[in-house]
């Protein structure tokens, strides 16, 4: 956000400026998605009120059915949470599942923001090093178990990892995926599954974490593959 802040600073004094220091899509949001939102928001259907807690349930259904039609996963609306972006999401489910000096582990390569939230709610941050091919596996997470293990240290207590990454852009296997989801099943470590960039991938097709665990907590938007940052 320092880099965003100073490059827009840049700009504003007449620079030309490439914007790479964000993962933002060029593309505005779809017409479609565009109209529908100036019609919530002055037609006069007057839809812009309170909703359920977790999200209107037309969306959530469609969301479900999303997964149905994608990943051939079926997913209960009743489980499927709606929030105000996914920052908003990892705050919630940070809560939700953690307490305070809790240790939670992030990979040596992954987006900055995950720290900084955890930090905020008071968890304490173990980073993982990836392996060669920029990826955090079961085999990396079991090392890092064992080594707070052999040194009487606090034990992992959750994950935090996007596939595809950012920023290294590697993506586990579906194998990768579901050793990953075991290991932290058998561990009694609650997995949250970083699934924002599904969509944009090429010559691999994506797997998601609730294909292989029903404890994992799935946190996608609409804001990338979509281009809709305002939803």
């Amino acid at each position: 956000m320092d880099v965003l802040r100073r490059a827009n600073e840049l700009q504003a004094q007449g620079h030309h400026v490439i914007h790479c220091e964000v993962g933002q899509p060029e593309s505005g949001a779809p017409a479609l998605v565009a109209a529908a939102a100036v019609e919530a928001l002055t037609g006069k259907r007057n839809v812009m009120g309170y909703t359920d807690a977790f999200g209107l349930l037309a969306l959530r259904q469609k969301i479900a059915e999303h997964y149905q039609a994608k990943y051939k996963n079926f997913v209960d609306p009743k489980n499927i949470v709606v929030t105000t972006g996914s920052s908003g999401a990892f705050l919630l489910a940070f809560t939700a599942c953690f307490d305070t000096g809790d240790t939670i582990a992030i990979a040596s390569s992954g987006y900055p923001c995950y720290r900084n939230i955890l930090g905020a709610v008071g968890c304490e941050v173990v980073t993982v090093e990836i392996n060669s091919g920029f990826k955090l596996t079961a085999k990396e997470l079991k090392q890092a178990i064992l080594s707070r293990q052999n040194n009487k240290e606090k034990p992992i207590k959750g994950l935090i990892l996007s596939s595809p990454s950012n920023p290294t852009g590697s993506m586990l296997t579906p194998d990768e995926l579901k050793g990953l989801c075991k290991l932290c099943d058998e561990e009694g470590i609650h997995f949250l599954s970083d699934e924002i960039y599904h969509g944009i991938s090429y010559g691999m097709e994506e797997a998601t974490a609730i294909s292989f665990s029903s404890n994992a907590i799935i946190i996608n938007s609409f804001s990338k593959y979509y281009s809709s940052k305002f939803l």
